[in-house]
Parts: structure tokens; sequence; C-alpha cells
């Protein structure tokens, strides 16, 4: 399982399809996910600047999982979190709901209304995958199990959207302060924990700034 589609799964109710984070958030945290999986991987790593944290593209020969082969044909061979996800936002929900839905795993909706497209839908189509994801959610976040790397990236993008309560009948509070444990903590090593807490910083950052210019 993919993180990015881990997170998609997650990020849309089973029954209705509908987001369950902001317009602007929800592609950012997606986009952080595929730049986490690049790390995750092997393909890139952070390497601390003067003034910024570098995004270095480490291996670009082809993946094998096409949203991963989107990123590294656009990502430049350094460039930052921030930046990375600005050029990926837009780019990657499709292709990793068209995966899930080739996979079985979603069934997509189109709308209209009064003859204008409006955003898609995706519901679950086989709801098993996402509620094995979602039991990897519980374990770490309210049965105390420790997160593997993956988990602790699933947790910190999650975190990131402020979607815990959400997807887990916990109390908020718990839920909050478990997140931040893990999204903080060094359950994959610094170099993993470094770019969980970048890319959860550059999701907040552009997603702010999204709403902002949105709202202008």
């Amino acid at each position: 399982m993919r993180t990015a589609e881990d997170l998609a799964l997650l990020l849309h109710d089973p029954a209705t399809g509908a987001p369950l984070a902001d317009s602007t958030s929800l592609p950012r945290a997606l986009a952080g996910a595929v730049v986490l999986q690049l790390v995750l991987d092997g393909r890139a790593h952070l390497a601390p600047g003067r003034w910024r944290t570098h995004l270095v593209i480490d291996d670009r020969s082809p993946s094998g999982d096409h949203v991963l082969d989107l990123a590294l044909g656009r990502l430049s061979d350094d460039t930052t979190p921030k930046s990375a996800i600005e050029k990926l936002h837009s780019r990657v929900r499709d292709p990793l709901m068209a995966g899930l839905v080739h996979d079985g795993a979603v069934r997509l909706e189109e709308r209209r209304w009064l003859g204008f497209p409006l955003t898609p839908r995706w519901s679950a189509a086989d709801p098993t995958r996402r509620d094995a994801v979602l039991a990897r959610l519980a374990a770490v976040l309210v049965q105390g199990a420790a997160p593997t790397p993956e988990d602790a990236s699933l947790v910190a993008l999650v975190r990131a959207v402020k979607a815990e309560h959400k997807l887990l009948d916990a109390p908020r509070r718990a839920l909050r302060a478990r997140s931040k444990e893990i999204a903080e903590g060094e359950w994959a090593g610094e170099a993993v924990r470094k770019a969980i807490a970048d890319v959860q910083a550059a999701i907040a950052a552009t997603a702010a700034a999204g709403a902002t210019a949105a709202t202008s």
C-alpha cells in the first residue's frame, strides 16, 4: 500500500465519497504524501541549507508507480518540500483516484449542477483496503502500538489536515496529542523524522497561502 493511496482512501467518506478535508488542504496533503514516499523509497533525501531545507532527487529510474513517476518527471533535482508540494498538488489527486478506481477500491461519481461539472466524489466500492488502513491508524493512535515509518508518515499527514477525530472514535484532544507524539518521534530515524516534519510544515504553509488567495 502506498502512502498517498492510503491517505486518499482515509480522507474520502466511504459512504458518500465526500472529502474529509477542505479543498485547499486535501490536494496538498496528497502531494505531501507523494513527496514523503520518494524519501521513504530512497529516491530523494532532505539536505539542510543555510536558509531552507532542500529536497534532492537521487533516483529518477522508473518506479512502476505512475504517480511517483509523474512526480519524478516534474520535480527539479534540487527543490524544497514546499515548492514540490505546490508543483504537484493540482496533478496527483486524479491519477491517484483513477488508480484506486481501477483497483476496485472506490467508485467514481461524476456530478453536475446546472450543466456545470462539480468536484467528483469517490465512495467505497470495496471497503476492505480502507478498513485495513483505518485499523493501522487506530492501532497507533488509540491502542498505542509502535508505528512503522509508513504509519508515522500517514499519521503526520492526517494530523496536518486535522482529521484524526473524523476517522477515529476517541477523544479529540487525546488523538491530537498522540498524533503529535508520533509525527515528532524518531520512529524511522532522524532523516525520515525530518522529512515528515518538513512536509507537514509545508502542507500547513501552502494550504494557508492557498486559502488566503481563495478568499482575497
